[in-house]
Order: structure tokens, then sequence, then C-alpha cells
């Protein structure tokens, strides 16, 4: 197994950026290696995955690359008053990647998964350009950002959170392109292939209500989509619990 750390510069972002990736022992007799981008949540960092999780063990176990990004806070989105997040992680992050390293380019071998802001981005990503990926995964997430509760622990630090929310979508709350259940109504309205989706929810998550909704609404539509909760918080615990899950979804015969 190894972990490597890149810092390189970025010509999306305009400056020097950060990535961890794994690459574990067995790539299948020398065939390029499955990736899994792997999303933080706000507040964290792409080393977060890494110190509170189990995922190099995970990642060894199912034979597959794991690519963890640093994004701030920018809800991974081309920010209206931030930085262009969303087009570095789909268009100049992957052709780095693919070009440093013998990770596979065909969408039945890629992934994206996250939590909490890093699963608004998994669905953002991976409903946006739903033919790049074989599945997405969703946890504890941020579905609305603009409908955000004041769930910080002091006013100043909900303000911050709140004015993120506008430098990453505007003064005037969320287009549809930027809606996860606009993204999916879309993607059915075009007759585009929805990869699996695989949402996974505390049900003492502050951010239940918005997760619960999201389920109601996708559960009506013919996409594969599947939801499971179980007790658990806004933690760590619950995320390391759900990464399992997802990798034994996605890879069943793998053990």
């Amino acid at each position: 197994m190894a972990l490597f750390r890149c810092s390189f510069f970025s010509r999306y972002l305009s400056h020097e950026t950060q990535v961890e990736l794994f690459l574990p022992d067995d790539n299948g007799n020398g065939k390029p290696y499955r990736l899994l981008y792997l999303l933080h949540g706000r507040g964290d960092d792409c080393t977060s995955w890494v110190r509170n999780t189990a995922i190099e063990q995970y990642a060894n176990q199912y034979g597959v690359a794991v690519a963890m990004p640093f994004a701030e806070t920018s809800f991974y989105v081309d920010g209206v008053y931030g930085k262009r997040y969303f087009s570095y992680l789909t268009k100049e992050l992957p052709e780095k990647l693919l070009g440093w390293f013998p990770l596979s380019s065909h969408p039945e071998d890629t992934y994206i998964a996250g939590l909490s802001m890093g699963g608004y981005g998994s669905l953002k990503i991976g409903l946006t350009l739903p033919e790049r990926f074989a599945a997405i995964g969703v946890f504890s997430a941020g579905i609305r950002p603009d409908l955000f509760p004041d769930f910080c622990p002091t006013q100043e630090d909900n303000d911050i959170l709140h004015e993120d929310v506008r430098r990453a979508f505007g003064d005037h709350g969320l287009e549809d392109k930027d809606i996860p259940e606009s993204l999916l109504r879309k993607c059915v309205e075009e007759g585009r292939a929805v990869p699996p989706i695989f949402h996974y929810e505390g049900k003492q998550d502050m951010l239940y209500e918005m997760n619960a909704n999201f389920r109601d609404y996708a559960s009506k539509l013919s996409v594969p989509y599947r939801y499971e909760e179980w007790d658990g918080e806004h933690c760590w615990a619950f995320w390391d619990e759900a990464i399992q899950k997802f990798l034994r979804e996605i890879f069943p015969t793998k053990e």
C-alpha cells in the first residue's frame, strides 16, 4: 500500500493545492487501478479521511485507488464569489491523476463519494456528469446548503457558514444546476443513465430532515437508488461505518 501526498499548481484555482492518493498492493495483474474520489466535509481537508478512518485498510482490502482532494469550503462548485472547484475537480484533477498514476479512465471503474459537504459534492458532480461514474456514495449530506439551520456552536460560526454558502452560490440561493433533486430530475427527463446512488444517514444527524426529503424525492423516480439509515450522529464514527458499507456494496465479490 502506498500513500502519495501531492502538491501542485492548479490553473483553475490559480494557486497550489493538494491531493492524497492511496494505491493498493493488488491492482489485478497489472491492470489500471479502479478509482474512488473521496470528498471531505466543510472544515476538513484532504487528510481527514486518512486521520479519522481506516480508509487505507479498506482501499487495500478492495483493491481500489482512493483520491482525496482538498476543496476548502467550496461545496465543490464553481463559486459565484469563490474559486472554480467544480471545474478543477472534473477537468484538471482527473487529467493530472491519470497522467501521473496507473489509474483506469473507464466510467465503470470510477466512483465518487463524500461526507457532509462532500456528500453534496458527490451528488453535484455525479449527477452533473453521470456518464463518468459507476456509483455515487452520499453520507450525511448537506443536500441543500441554502437551507442549513443555525447548528454551529456560536452565532459567529453560523455567520461564517452562511457566508461560505453565499460565496459558493451567490446572494439568491441555489439554481437548478446546484440542487440535487433538480439534477436528478434532469437526468431522468433527458434519459441519461444515473449511476447507482448509495445514500446513508444517521438517525440523530442534524441534517436528517434534508436527507429524508431527498430520500422521499429520489425514491419516487425510476433510478437506481438505495437509502439506509441507522443510529448515528454527524460524526466520524458514522462515516467510517458508511464508507465500509459503500465499498461492500460496490465491490460485493471482493473479500
